[in-house]
């Protein structure tokens, strides 16, 4: 395997010897550079995000598609902590190291695709509620409301779920990204 230096290297080498993405805008926001990787698959509007604190430290790696806006919610809110990947160390520090066992645990993930559903509630073509289970754990499920109403109003009102005119969709997350 190739010798990589840093997380910017082996990411985009990676996703685009894959075949299925191509690198396709760089932005800086703070202290943070931002790859963004867009599908080769003009039918596919997935994109994959990474973040870069440096070279060294990657502090997100984010896969996004507009028909999922619960899972896209969840994944802006995902975070690398130093050794995410080593469960036998204590996580104190914002970044995911660039060493051998980080490595690993990036390619599994981009090798094994996303798992779980996102459940939406649709009314007049709106999303109004998505559930999001990404299958890791139940006490992981996330659930987004996307609509304007306030803290009360939600919780005196009708569960969106109950609703009438509600149309129930679910989506495999597997279905916007299998791996590569």
């Amino acid at each position: 395997m190739q010798e990589f230096r840093n997380w910017k290297e082996f990411i985009s080498q990676v996703l685009i010897d894959s075949g299925q993405f191509e690198n396709s805008t760089s932005e800086l926001v703070n202290q943070t550079e931002i790859k963004i990787f867009k599908s080769t698959n003009k039918n596919s509007l997935t994109e994959i995000k990474a973040g870069y604190l440096n070279k060294r430290l990657l502090i997100y790696l984010q896969i996004f598609n507009p028909k999922t806006p619960g899972y896209n919610k969840f994944m802006s809110n995902e975070y690398f902590e130093n050794n995410s990947f080593d469960f036998k160390v204590k996580r104190t520090k914002v970044g995911l190291e660039f060493n051998e066992k980080n490595r690993k645990g990036i390619l599994n993930f981009l090798k094994s695709g996303l798992g779980g559903t996102e459940t939406q509630f649709i009314l007049d073509g709106k999303i109004l509620k998505s559930i999001v289970d990404t299958g890791d754990h139940p006490m992981y499920i996330t659930h987004y409301d996307f609509t304007k109403r306030s803290f009360f109003e939600k919780l005196f009102s009708k569960k969106i779920e109950k609703m009438e005119g509600i149309e129930k969709k679910e989506i495999k997350l597997y279905t916007i990204f299998k791996g590569i």
